[in-house]
């Protein structure tokens, strides 16, 4: 899949993840995990419904996506 910045950048507006990445050293660039920062369960959760957004499939099948987030994210992702 070849990188599209524009479906790239909705994806993580979509997931509400755009307040946290301009908060991160260095962006969208910054590692996150084992030798990087560690990501909060809802930023975790975001993550993953951003990856997906991101892919262009048929059908997704989302486990309970906003369960990890609070009230205003939830009413965020699910406006978005």
């Amino acid at each position: 899949m070849e990188f599209n910045e524009k479906k790239f950048n909705e994806s993580i507006y979509a997931a509400g993840l755009d307040t946290d990445l301009a908060n991160f050293q260095y962006g969208d660039s910054t590692l996150v995990g084992d030798n990087g920062i560690i990501l909060s369960g809802g930023q975790k959760a975001r993550l993953s419904l951003a990856r997906a957004l991101y892919r262009d499939e048929d059908i997704y099948l989302l486990d309970d996506p906003l369960s990890a987030v609070d009230v205003q994210v939830a009413r965020h992702i699910f406006e978005k």
